[in-house]
């Protein structure tokens, strides 16, 4: 009996969380501006031109691996709250037709969560990058609020200029989905351009602006420097909200492991950490 009191209660109490972190963040005007993987994270989520990702199908599908296969597995914990959760996987498989991926994503608790189904399909000629994901996404609410779903495209376009430096650009939602037929509910539609430069084999530079069609631009950027060895450290800013992120990560030919702890502005909000983890072959 106290154990069923006990769960009730954390649920409530989980509610009630998102409740408040739905009010803060609303009346900031800003939205969850979130990505895939711990390397990401770590590096203010400038993620449109970054190179090297297991976690394109999220970012950028233009940038998704022609040379290795790879697959990748992350876990967010936002503000300490098991509740606000992401967990995610991808798939990057290359064919001599172009390169294929797959990406799962689920984020909440049972009285609120969202989930995602990504494909996607990345080619590319005389050095220009193109790609599209087709995204599935499904919303179920506790306490019989019911559920629902809806179908987006995302496509995105790289290109090196000079050894060493990208541009990228990568629009989210363009067939301006809906959520059910009742309350019309869009999903969110996002522009972003960004640049990133590899220093030799030192430091490698990123930064995006990024536009929210409802909400205001953002600008992100983050740097991930050589350590020793395989081991690199990182760190990212963004606006809008403001946000401060740093981690560390390791890489071989076979695997890598990437940690990150986000810090938002609101000094309520506390830190988010992150873990990720990649077999590539």
């Amino acid at each position: 009996m106290i154990r069923k009191l006990w769960q009730s209660h954390r649920k409530l109490l989980g509610f009630l969380c998102l409740t408040v972190l739905g009010i803060l963040t609303t009346t900031q005007n800003v939205r969850a501006q979130a990505v895939m993987g711990a390397r990401e994270l770590g590096m203010g989520q400038a993620t449109t031109a970054l190179p090297s990702t297991q976690w394109a199908v999220f970012s950028n599908p233009a940038l998704m691996s022609e040379d290795q296969k790879s697959v990748a597995f992350y876990a967010a914990r936002y503000f300490g709250l098991s509740e606000i959760t992401d967990m995610a996987a991808a798939l990057t498989y290359p064919t001599n037709l172009g390169v294929i991926a797959a990406g799962m994503h689920r984020y909440g608790y049972d009285l609120f969560n969202k989930s995602r189904l990504r494909l996607g399909y990345k080619n590319s000629f005389l050095g220009f990058h193109f790609g599209a994901v087709l995204n599935y996404s499904y919303i179920v609410q506790g306490g019989g609020y019911g559920s629902a779903g809806a179908l987006g495209v995302d496509v995105g376009l790289a290109a090196p200029i000079v050894s060493g430096l990208w541009i990228g650009a990568h629009a989210t939602n363009i067939n301006q989905p809906k959520y059910g037929s009742l309350n019309n509910e869009k999903l969110s539609r996002l522009l972003s351009v960004g640049l990133s430069y590899q220093l030799s084999n030192i430091a490698l530079f990123s930064t995006d602006i990024v536009k929210d069609v409802d909400f205001p631009i953002t600008y992100r950027a983050g740097v991930e420097v050589k350590v020793i060895g395989d081991l690199v450290g990182r760190a990212g800013i963004t606006t809008e909200p403001q946000t401060f992120s740093a981690g560390f990560g390791y890489r071989n030919s076979f695997w890598g492991a990437n940690v990150a702890v986000q810090r938002h502005q609101d000094s309520v909000l506390g830190y988010s950490p992150a873990i990720d983890f990649n077999l590539r072959w």
